[in-house]
């Protein structure tokens, strides 16, 4: 008995993780029963090992194997996991102020693994962060076009900084054109736990999303785009 099922569950997950690209386009709870078939064959292969003759000659090659390719599963189905729950506990962007849309979908869209921040794309075809400045949560389009941290009025508000003091001096140029921006500089930047003090940031006379430019995204050793993901490694 041990092993076909040993058999079989190697078979599936050769099967998974060979085609890892194909199976994106596959709903996320036949993913989960894949891996849940695998794990089921692995573990009847693995007591089946431990039910065998002492004389047996693959009795510890089966278990050891059994043992090693439970293992290799845990991170896909991990992943397959993330899908299925971020597609059954969607949010109800509608009851939410656009001013605040850029948090939420940076919540949805947001995982950490190994230190790297994966973000996931969006809908609207964007990648979405949330930064914690000074205390207060921040969501910003990741936009590789742009320099800088550029802030909104409504989020500068939110971080503590007074529109009234600021002295909006630099030209900018933005996707509805030609506008003024005042310099600052914020005090603590914690990008899910890669932390920058006194950073430069420009604040915008009007827009709808702040924007996370080249200045803070230049900081991590590699920007990677893999399929629908934005990889950030420190």
């Amino acid at each position: 008995m041990a092993p076909p099922a040993l058999l079989l569950g190697l078979a599936l997950l050769f099967l998974r993780l060979a085609g890892w690209p194909l199976w994106s386009h596959v709903p996320p709870t036949l993913r989960i029963a894949l891996a849940c078939v695998i794990v089921a064959a692995l573990l009847v292969a693995l007591i089946g090992a431990g039910f065998a003759h002492r004389e047996s000659r693959h009795r510890n090659l089966i278990a050891w194997v059994s043992v090693l390719a439970s293992f290799a599963i845990i991170p896909v189905a991990d992943r397959d996991y993330d899908d299925w729950w971020w597609a059954n506990h969607d949010i109800e962007i509608v009851a939410i102020a656009p001013l605040q849309l850029p948090t939420v979908l940076a919540r949805r869209a947001t995982a950490l693994r190994e230190g790297a921040i994966i973000l996931n794309r969006q809908q609207d075809g964007h990648y979405y962060v949330n930064v914690m400045i000074d205390g207060s949560e921040v969501g910003f389009l990741v936009d590789t076009g742009a320099s800088g941290i550029m802030l909104t009025p409504y989020d500068a508000e939110r971080i503590g900084l007074h529109m009234d003091r600021l002295d909006f001096t630099v030209p900018v140029s933005t996707a509805s054109g030609q506008t003024f921006a005042a310099p600052v500089d914020l005090r603590r930047l914690d990008l899910h736990g890669q932390y920058f003090e006194e950073f430069p940031a420009l604040v915008l006379q009007g827009g709808d999303v702040s924007l996370l430019g080249m200045s803070i995204l230049e900081q991590f050793s590699s920007i990677e785009i893999r399929e629908d993901q934005l990889i950030l490694r420190p």
